[in-house]
């Protein structure tokens, strides 16, 4: 059974409920930063070594946001990306890399993902990559610019 979301303050002093979030990247250190990155702002709520095991942890604990790397052990970040919209979970997807070629991001956009940020712009861009698709908005980091180009409806961060 999923973990309930908590509820903090916003600077008006309303409530507001984190988003929850899986992070899932097979570098202990990356994987470290990654979730420093978001503890702040979100529920990280699961983090996962290797794809199969992201994967479980999404299925038990539905997080509204998956975190992948593009490049893991046993399924990669576009494979579980293809396999959470083939169960069709309520899970939308970041894939994070340090590709930057415009045709893996483009596959990763195709297989369903909603978010691809670069890992050398993380710092930058990861925060506002997740509010974008747990909005259910596109959002490309912007040192991928070719495939946000070819797919009219991905945002840029210009940041």
């Amino acid at each position: 059974m999923p973990r309930e979301s908590f509820v903090c303050l916003d600077n008006t002093g309303a409530a507001k409920t984190k988003i929850r979030v899986t992070v899932a990247d097979d570098n202990r250190n990356m994987l470290q930063a990654l979730v420093a990155a978001l503890s702040s702002e979100f529920d990280v709520v699961a983090t996962a070594a290797d794809g199969r095991s992201a994967l479980d942890q999404i299925r038990a604990l539905q997080p509204s946001v998956a975190v992948l790397d593009l490049s893991m052990p046993e399924l990669n970040g576009i494979e579980v990306t293809r396999e959470i919209k083939r169960q069709q979970l309520a899970c939308e997807v970041v894939i994070c890399s340090v590709e930057s070629d415009s045709d893996i991001i483009e596959a990763g956009l195709e297989a369903g993902a909603l978010g691809y940020v670069l890992k050398p712009a993380m710092n930058r861009d990861l925060e506002t990559v997740v509010k974008c698709v747990a909005r259910g908005e596109l959002f490309v980091s912007g040192e991928g610019p070719h495939a946000a180009q070819r797919n009219s409806r991905t945002k840029m961060i210009t940041l």
